[in-house]
Order: structure tokens, then C-alpha cells, then sequence
């Protein structure tokens, strides 16, 4: 099987090296994302391994389709970067990462609620700025805070752990509540969340269920000071509903590590004031937030398990033309 591999870093090329003996394929790589101003470089490739910088819209996979494309392998557990519907209508197939290293996104989760709760931006430039004094720096202690958090599955339950180590009180909410997450926190609605979180964590998937869950009717449901973390997907959050929210004082932070119109900026060294989204550039330049490129997922353990998956996932359907890995969807699997 020959492969195009979007958006691989320099230091996992050894990987894909290792991979063709290990698994019979060639590789060949790709710069600029997969999107339909770039699809017509595909050329004489059976699978495309995908990052969620792509956009793969019905138009994109048609042509794929025409080009000979069979299979897609999305790096990632997020999905919301294809659409699938065109994916069973041309009659490719698509896999993904359903977990990997959950423990590097709970922990930057983590990383980033203690960098706003404890006023890190603040003090990073007063101390860069020759102000060793302790001004608007008294923080908050995540251990005496009640947490929520939106979304139990393997992240999700993985932060729960680390703020139970914290003492946390943790409460969380699921479409599907699981046994694991009852032992880690108390199962609420998610109005009772809203209302009785000082920390609020989104780790569940977009769909159009979830779509801009955090909004103004959200939002007021929220406490007086709360603070918001996402590590999950842009998409869940109404960023401006957000940045009002955080200039009328009812949040106190903002953490996040994906934004709704990011592929205008992430993988890319573009001058802030270059970014054409003004929401995001208000976000971004406030004391109250703490932002980071969609580097969650970034540690070494994690890149290992994703690229492996995301070969086996290959492999698979090269060998049996189906995948324990591929994507169900409404209607039939993707």
C-alpha cells in the first residue's frame, strides 16, 4: 500500500522508516494540510494518513474517490475534520486513534487550570517586566475547588484521577455514564454541573449534539468567577459568547488548547497580529487565559501509540478490507 502522510513532524519520520518493513508500505509526505485547495496533489496513493488540520469535505473525498484513494486513517481520536456521510456515499473507509496516551491531555488539562487559576500569564510578565511584587497573584487552590467535568470516557476519567489527587471534589456528566467515572466523582445533570463547578472541563467529542456547548445559556448557568478548560474541540465552545463572559467578570479564566477557526493559524508561524479573527486575538492577549496550539496530545508516548494505531488501522484493512477501528456513524459504519 502506498501512503501519503499529512502533517508529520520531522522527528517521526524514523518511525515511518521502521514502518516499511515492518509493514510492507511506502510512504509519501505531504506539507500543507489535505483541504479542497489541495486535494488534486494526491496522486496514485491507496490510503491517506489524515491529521485534524485537514478538512476533508464531500468534495474532497470525491475526488479522492476518482483518484483511487480506498482508505483513510485519521491520527486522531476527533473525528469532526471528515465528513463521513461522503465517505460511505464514495465508498471509501475511515478509521481513527479511539484512544492513545490519554494521561498527556489530562495532564496539560491540568497544566493549563493551574496556570489560570494560579494568575501564570500575569506573573510571567511582571516578572519579565522587572515586577517581583505579589500584586493581583493571590491564585486558588485546585484542591479546595469543585470541579466538572463534561465528558467521562478514558480523558476524561484521567483528569478526574489527577484531581482526585489534588482533593478535588469532582463531579461529572456523560450521554453515558460509565462504572469506572462513578467511582471517581458523582454522576450529576449538567445544569447541576454548570451551577455547582467552580472548574468546568470539556473532554467530550463534537457532534451536533454538542456543538457550542458552552453558550450564553450556558454560561449564566455557570457560577460567579468559574473557570473554563477545553482540551477537546474548538467547536464545543461559542468563543465570543466566552470572551463576554470573561469581560463581565462571571469567568475568571479561560483555558484552551483548541479554538473553533484554528487552521488559520495552528501548524503555521504566523504573527498574532496577523490572525484575522478578532475573537480569538481578544482571547489570546487577556491575562485571564492561558492558550496553547493544540499540543495537548503532544508528548513522545503519545505520537508512538497514535502512529502505530494508525499503521495496524492500515494494515488491517489492507489484509481483511474492514478495521476494528473504523468509524460508526448514523446509519452504518465509516
Amino acid at each position: 500500500m502506498h501512503i501519503r502522510v499529512y502533517g508529520v513532524q520531522a522527528d517521526e519520520l524514523a518511525a515511518y522508516e521502521k514502518a516499511e518493513g515492518k509493514y510492507g508500505f511506502t510512504f509519501e509526505f505531504a506539507e500543507a494540510p489535505l483541504n479542497e485547495d489541495t486535494v488534486d496533489q494526491v496522486h496514485n496513493c491507496d490510503g491517506i494518513i489524515l491529521v485534524t488540520t485537514c478538512n476533508v469535505t464531500e468534495k474532497v473525498v470525491k475526488e479522492l474517490s476518482e483518484r483511487g484513494v480506498k482508505y483513510l486513517a485519521t491520527r486522531s481520536a476527533g473525528s469532526d475534520h471528515v465528513d463521513y456521510d461522503a465517505v460511505v456515499k464514495y465508498g471509501l473507509h475511515c478509521a481513527n486513534v479511539p484512544f492513545y496516551a490519554p494521561e498527556a491531555i489530562a495532564e496539560h488539562t491540568i497544566l493549563m487550570a493551574l496556570w489560570v487559576l494560579r494568575h501564570g500569564k500575569k506573573s510571567y510578565e511582571m516578572v519579565k517586566s522587572g515586577d517581583f511584587t505579589m500584586k493581583g497573584l493571590k491564585g486558588r487552590q485546585l484542591g479546595q475547588l469543585t470541579a466538572g467535568v463534561l465528558g467521562t470516557g478514558r480523558i476524561g476519567r484521567t483528569t478526574m484521577t489527577l484531581l482526585n489527587g489534588f482533593g478535588t471534589k469532582v463531579l461529572g456528566w456523560d450521554p453515558y455514564p460509565n462504572a469506572a467515572a462513578e467511582k471517581l466523582g458523582t454522576y450529576v445533570s449538567k445544569e447541576e454541573l454548570f451551577a455547582q463547578s467552580d472548574i468546568v472541563f470539556l473532554h467530550c467529542p463534537l457532534t451536533d449534539d454538542s456543538y457550542h456547548l458552552i453558550c450564553d445559556e450556558t454560561l449564566a448557568l455557570m457560577k460567579p468567577g468559574a473557570v473554563l478548560v477545553n482540551t477537546a474541540r474548538g467547536g464545543l465552545v461559542d468563543h465570543a459568547a466566552v470572551l463576554k463572559a470573561l469581560e463581565s467578570g462571571k469567568l475568571s479564566g479561560f483555558a484552551f488548547d483548541v479554538y473553533e477557526n484554528e487552521a488559520e493559524f495552528v501548524r503555521k508561524k504566523l504573527p498574532v497580529d496577523q490572525i484575522s479573527d478578532p475573537v480569538f486575538k481578544a482571547l489570546f492577549q487577556r491575562e485571564d487565559t492561558a492558550y496553547s496550539a493544540h499540543v495537548a496530545f503532544y508528548t513522545d508516548g503519545a505520537i508512538n501509540s497514535m502512529i502505530e494505531v494508525t499503521l495496524d488501522n492500515l494494515k488491517e484493512y489492507e489484509t481483511t478490507g474492514q478495521c476494528r477501528n473504523e468509524i460508526k456513524v448514523e446509519g452504518g459504519a465509516v
